[in-house]
């Protein structure tokens, strides 16, 4: 599957991966993994933004996503740290800059479960990117 398929497929849908907590924003992140990019489910963290805080420390993450040291790409996945309303951080799907203040992403939010969908996020508070190695 690519991207453009995967998102016809998850567009509006809610998306459980794990089974657990609901439609949740990593959940996203771990059937793209799964679907797009043909890796496994690499360990569980509390919050989204372990996933960029933690890295080092995640074995399986290592193994199969780098961190982006350029300009992101379609495709990529986005990481934004946690911030007054929301401790856990976030993650979506990097589909382009809309502007010098703006980008658009496909993400999941998990506190509203209203499922996939495209969004419009700031630059500000992007921990940063990762791509499948």
């Amino acid at each position: 599957m690519n991207l453009a398929e995967f998102l016809n497929k998850y567009t509006g849908k809610k998306v459980d991966f794990d089974k657990a907590y609901g439609a949740q924003c990593v959940d996203l992140f771990r059937q793209y993994c799964q679907d797009v990019w043909q890796i496994p489910h690499t360990g569980g963290v509390e919050g989204a933004k372990d996933l960029w805080l933690n890295y080092d420390k995640m074995p399986g993450e290592k193994e199969y996503l780098s961190k982006v040291t350029g300009l992101p790409a379609a495709g990529d996945v986005v990481v934004f740290n946690a911030t007054k309303t929301n401790k856990y951080g976030h993650v979506a799907i990097f589909l382009g800059a809309i502007d010098y203040e703006n980008i658009l992403v496909f993400e999941q939010d998990g506190f509203k479960q209203d499922g996939a969908k495209y969004g419009t996020r700031g630059f500000d508070n992007i921990l940063g990117f990762f791509r499948k190695k």
